[in-house]
């Protein structure tokens, strides 16, 4: 397992292998060895579990089919209730078996997942946590209007570490309405899909400076209705054409809204083919991204040996999305803050 080669920036390859081999490679090795029993397990299990697969599709196909033969008919009504049952009643049976033939496979390589992924995350950093379903009061980022009020916001994960003396709050973020059908269902219609990145600068700002994507004249003054900060002028005329700038402090946020910094956030949104928007607040630059990538996820294959190879070569093109933005920015330069 040591000798594996990652697919991952050229600067990090002989560093992290050498990390690897002393702190990973030893890791996964107890999970390699139950993965063929595991394996072993779920061959003898497939014996029983495929017939019964392959019958309860034959039944819900043959009570298709004589549905059909219903309606045109070609086959007698009395057959329409046992025809129905014969195309639902095996849905469940299939859910049932999938669970039970995969339940053994899914509890080894989550375990896997959840003591390999914070030792790679180590590599960078001893403050370097992941959070599934962590509790984010969102009152800030909905106050500041850099999430919409909708029904429902929830982060599905937190990142928290720190780059080039940069600490940051990576979110995922979903925020969503809910409405009830007729038939008593619940419809949930996304609104907002993508990330909260929170980014700690060692200087408290004097006033609050909002970044929105420019909507068009008649939506940016229905936005600037919602919004107790004063609209801010700029003369850069491709920043203007981006964003719409509000602020309580005209004057910090020209200054903060320099040349350079202006430069860096439209190349940012060039880089990441987002409509970024981002808020300037107390000690904290707060970045909305929408993407609808999923992030962190395993990446474990149980026909595969249980090296971590996968999510670590994803872990490096996740946080590297993360690092993108602070070096773009050059928050570490502090520039223009």
């Amino acid at each position: 397992m040591s000798s594996i080669e990652f697919d991952i920036p050229e600067e990090h390859r002989i560093s992290f292998q050498k990390y690897y081999k002393q702190k990973i490679a030893p890791k996964c090795a107890p999970f390699e060895a139950k993965r063929e029993g595991v394996n072993q397990r779920r061959r003898e299990n497939a014996k029983f579990t495929t017939p019964i697969y392959y019958l309860c599709i034959t039944v819900i196909l043959g009570a298709f089919a004589g549905l059909l033969g219903v309606q045109f008919m070609l086959v007698p009504m009395d057959y329409f209730v046992p025809l129905m049952i014969g195309a639902f009643l095996p849905i469940p049976v299939i859910a049932l078996v999938a669970i039970a033939s995969g339940k053994e496979s899914n509890e080894l390589y989550n375990a896997a997942f959840e003591k390999l992924y914070p030792i790679s995350l180590k590599y960078f950093g001893n403050d370097y946590a992941l959070t599934r379903e962590p509790k984010v009061d969102f009152s800030t980022f909905l106050e500041l209007g850099l999430l919409p009020k909708t029904d429902k916001q929830y982060a599905q994960n937190c990142l928290k570490g720190t780059y080039n003396k940069v600490p940051f709050q990576f979110y995922e973020v979903d925020a969503y309405n809910t409405k009830s059908n007729d038939n008593g269902s619940v419809q949930r219609e996304t609104i907002f899909n993508g990330v909260l990145l929170v980014c700690n600068i060692p200087k408290r700002f004097n006033g609050t400076t909002l970044l929105v994507t420019d909507k068009g004249s008649l939506k940016n003054r229905i936005e600037g209705f919602k919004t107790k900060l004063s609209r801010v002028k700029l003369e850069d005329v491709r920043f203007e054409r981006c964003f719409e700038v509000y602020s309580s402090d005209q004057v910090e946020a020209r200054y903060l809204l320099n040349p350079l910094m202006m430069e860096n956030l439209l190349a940012l949104g060039r880089e990441l083919n987002a409509e970024i928007e981002a808020c300037f607040y107390q000690k904290q630059l707060l970045i909305k991204i929408p993407t609808k990538h999923h992030f962190f996820i395993n990446q474990l294959d149980l026909d595969r040996p249980i090296d971590f190879k996968l999510n670590i070569e994803r872990m490096f093109t996740e946080l590297g999305y993360t690092f993108s933005i602070i070096d773009t920015l050059r928050l570490d330069k502090h520039s223009g803050l």
